[in-house]
């Protein structure tokens, strides 16, 4: 099997370079964790899902490891980084309310593959610290019916875009 391989740009420098996917495996366990434990269909499974982000001046090219979509709307956003789980919580929160800044998936997941930190998209706060706290997937569809989708205003969008951007394109 040939290694799996991830594009980054550098467009405003004309640099692209392909870069070991070093969370390819993790991303593999996850899935599966999601299809065989929480009844998750591998059509609603989205992998590597880009987030463009433009703030004045600069773009950044940032993604979504794995983007959950039930009944045509983002249920759940996972990201995958290096290093402290709790230090990349906002920045997870704010890929995860620019996936669909008119209805935001209502949980997302920051993880480094080991540790992970369920929050709610909304509130922000902690739901849970490992995949078995995710809702199954019939339970997760109730969530949606629930939680209607709070688009984000234009100051709000502004914001989680300038939060990512320091998140991913600085720190």
């Amino acid at each position: 099997m040939s290694e799996e391989c991830l594009v980054t740009c550098q467009c405003e420098q004309g640099v692209c370079e392909c870069q070991a996917d070093v969370f390819a495996k993790e991303r593999q366990e996850i899935v599966r964790y999601l299809i065989e434990n929480k009844g998750y269909r591998p059509e609603e499974i989205k992998l590597l899902v880009p987030i463009i982000v433009e703030i004045p001046g600069k773009r950044l090219y940032t993604k979504a490891d794995i983007v959950v979509e039930l009944e045509g709307r983002p249920a759940l956003c996972l990201r995958l980084n290096e290093g402290s789980v709790v230090s990349r919580e906002r920045g997870t929160i704010a890929a995860a309310r620019l996936l669909n800044p008119t209805a935001p998936p209502p949980i997302c997941v920051q993880t480094n593959g080991q540790e992970y930190s369920v929050l709610d998209t909304y509130t922000k706060k902690t739901l849970g610290q490992s995949l078995a706290d995710l809702p199954t997937r019939e339970e997760m569809i109730k969530i949606l019916k629930e939680k209607k989708p709070r688009p984000l205003s234009e100051k709000q969008l502004e914001a989680e875009k300038k939060i990512l951007f320091f998140y991913d394109g600085i720190g």
